[in-house]
């Protein structure tokens, strides 16, 4: 084998790298998110409520008020979540972005799945579904829940973000380095073929 062929194989992706890659991505998205589930359970207070006469209501204002805090919690942990996983995976797999892009998409809709499935089930059990067999005015706490579809894509726009911004502020340029060299080795020889003598 040349030495040519030496230098160029850093920047090629065998298969062996490229499925290596994918199982750690996957696997700290479904790892953290699960963990994020954790967190945003246990840093939520959930609302109030009473159930009387097989109906849900709030027993405060503040109850009230904390209704959405599930969502908005779900947004801040889910983003921050996704931001370091994206931080740490640009950072350790340099020269490999176009597969990294598509594991990124993948994993972080992973992760805001396992974050939602593991705050929910950790958290109070729906009053609406208590209500139907509960007996006179009993007091219950809200369930976990994320009203509308659009807190699920902050797992995917803060990790694309960091990865566009990690790559437009540190671009990768080994590869251009990596695919110059057997050109310049090429010219080299010719120019030593073409001397007389």
């Amino acid at each position: 084998m040349s030495e040519r062929d030496e230098r160029a194989r850093p920047g090629l992706l065998s298969a062996g790298s490229v499925v290596r890659t994918a199982l750690v991505v996957l696997l700290a998205y479904a790892v953290l998110g699960a963990v994020a589930g954790v967190v945003w359970e246990w840093i939520w207070t959930p609302p109030g409520q009473i159930i009387d006469r097989h109906q849900v209501l709030f027993d405060s204002y503040a109850s009230l008020r904390r209704v959405f805090s599930g969502t908005g919690l779900y947004a801040l942990v889910g983003g921050l979540t996704s931001a370091l996983i994206a931080l740490a995976v640009t950072t350790l797999t340099r020269g490999r972005e176009l597969w990294v892009l598509l594991f990124v998409i993948v994993g972080s809709a992973i992760g805001a799945a396992l974050m939602w499935r593991v705050g929910t089930q950790l958290g109070p059990t729906d009053p609406a579904s208590l209500a139907a067999h509960a007996s006179g005015r009993t007091a219950v706490a809200g369930n976990l829940t994320v009203s509308g579809r659009s807190p699920f894509l902050v797992w995917p726009m803060t990790s694309l973000f960091v990865l566009a911004m990690i790559y437009f502020a540190w671009p990768n340029v080994s590869g251009g380095h990596d695919s110059a060299t057997p050109s310049t080795d090429r010219r080299e020889a010719d120019t030593s073929q073409a001397r007389p003598g």
